[in-house]
């Protein structure tokens, strides 16, 4: 009979254990593919364009709408979101682009998770610049700090198809 229970013991605890284990990968499962920052506030996700959404050379001679999700959870004192747009020029990757073209595209927003642009590109894409693009959004609280710091910050692409 002890010897029942011993048995019973072991598998419990084994099966806790194993239990544990697979709850904790879930949460560093969840936790990669939805992050936060060291506030808890969830990471900004780029919807419009599409990644690696092709425009005609017509489409983008038009009024273009970046959307992408809110911050959560909203700051009382409410949320400036500031978009960024990169033109790659040649023999440069997106995180190139970013970290040293200047952006041709700066613009904030207070409150709203959408920016309508025009005139992003303004000629024939020649070289050095390529017809593909790189974009952000950045979320910045009231004091002028960026809420979506220290948490790797999602970044979208965009073309003009070639003729």
């Amino acid at each position: 009979m002890k010897r029942q229970i011993f048995i019973a013991a072991a598998f419990i605890a084994a099966t806790s254990v194993s239990a544990q284990v697979t709850t904790n990968e879930a949460l560093k499962t969840k936790t990669k593919s939805n992050q936060t920052n060291e506030n808890g506030t969830a990471v900004i996700k780029l919807q419009v364009p599409a990644n690696s959404k092709q425009f005609t050379a017509s489409e983008i001679k038009n009024t273009i709408t970046f959307r992408w999700t809110p911050v959560v959870p909203k700051p009382k004192e409410g949320v400036t979101y500031r978009l960024k747009v990169w033109q790659l020029m040649q023999g440069q990757n997106s995180t190139q682009a970013m970290r040293t073209n200047k952006p041709i595209v700066t613009k904030d927003v207070m409150d709203v998770t959408q920016a309508a642009v025009s005139g992003i590109c303004t000629g024939p894409c020649k070289p050095p610049y390529l017809c593909d693009f790189i974009w952000t959004v950045e979320a910045i609280a009231a004091d002028g700090k960026p809420i979506t710091e220290n948490v790797t910050q999602e970044a979208s692409s965009f073309s003009i198809e070639k003729s």
